[in-house]
């Protein structure tokens, strides 16, 4: 310790001891500076898994589930359900997309529904008015063989027959009207 004439009090320290304090602390400080760049990277890397983890969760699955539904309907298969994963459809653009999409399989399967019940009626409709053209054809072509075959050998049973041929005519020209 000096003291000098002044009265101020002063402290040598030797630059030995303060080159050696800092020699001495040198590798600690890389050690806490390597310590804290690996904490930052795993920090960093940790936020990249969950970061990667939102993305699939919340935009690729829903997305996927699109076009697994877009691949079920294109083969025909109208009763695959976009809404059977109420958490894969929330209510962000991808949800709203999931829902018009669920609206439009919803409505093709309908439309698709009544086409069928249509053609089916309309099968049935066809076979109906077969049906019924049958009978009276049958009756013309009987009664037509028998003025052909000489059955209708008076001129009564022959008015008759030809009463009866144009009767059946006239039902079957009714059926068609109608």
């Amino acid at each position: 310790v000096l003291v000098a004439s002044t009265g101020v009090i002063g402290m040598q320290l030797p630059i030995d001891r303060i080159c050696n304090g800092i020699d001495a602390m040198v590798p600690q400080l890389k050690g806490f500076a390597i310590q804290i760049c690996i904490a930052f990277l795993a920090i960093i890397l940790l936020t990249a898994l969950v970061i990667s983890y939102w993305i699939y969760k919340e935009l690729i699955r829903p997305v996927n589930k699109l076009r697994i539904a877009t691949c079920r309907i294109k083969e025909g298969d109208l009763n695959y359900s976009v809404k059977t994963n109420a958490r894969v459809c929330s209510q962000d653009e991808i949800g709203l997309l999931c829902e018009d999409f669920e609206e439009m399989r919803m409505i093709l399967k309908e439309l698709i529904e009544t086409k069928l019940q249509y053609e089916k009626n309309s099968k049935e409709l066809i076979s109906n008015i077969s049906h019924d053209l049958k009978t009276p054809l049958t009756a013309i072509k009987g009664y037509t063989e028998g003025i052909l075959d000489g059955v209708a050998d008076t001129p009564e049973k022959m008015d008759k027959y030809l009463k009866t041929i144009y009767t059946k005519a006239s039902d079957m020209t009714t059926l068609v009207d109608e």
